[in-house]
């Protein structure tokens, strides 16, 4: 279990950074860590202090809920939150009704 929970925490940091477009060495100057040690992070090997954890999340604009027990990591739903959290009213009601009638066609 430790070994997988190092991988889920590695694998949510480095969407996030990726989704942020920001490198390895960008992220890891941001918090205050070698890229290499962030390398190791992201790849589930180590698990980083919790100062620094606390760092990355807070850079990355992630939720300590985010990483809640069996909480999945779905890419593709990551990416659809992420466009619904940067939109407006007007384009989330746009989205709503396209959405609608795909789902409609779908079936």
């Amino acid at each position: 279990m430790i070994a997988e929970d190092k991988k889920f925490i590695g694998q949510k940091i480095k969407l996030q950074r990726k989704r942020m477009n920001l490198t390895q060495f960008e992220l890891a100057e941001k918090v205050g860590i070698h890229e290499k040690q962030l390398s190791r992070i992201e790849a589930g090997l180590h698990y980083p202090s919790l100062e620094n954890f606390i760092k990355i999340l807070r850079t990355l604009n992630i939720s300590l809920s985010d990483f809640e027990e069996g909480k999945k990591i779905n890419p593709i739903k990551d990416d659809i939150n992420q466009i619904l959290d940067e939109s407006d009213n007007r384009e989330l009601k746009i989205y709503r009704d396209v959405i609608k009638s795909i789902r409609k066609n779908l079936y």
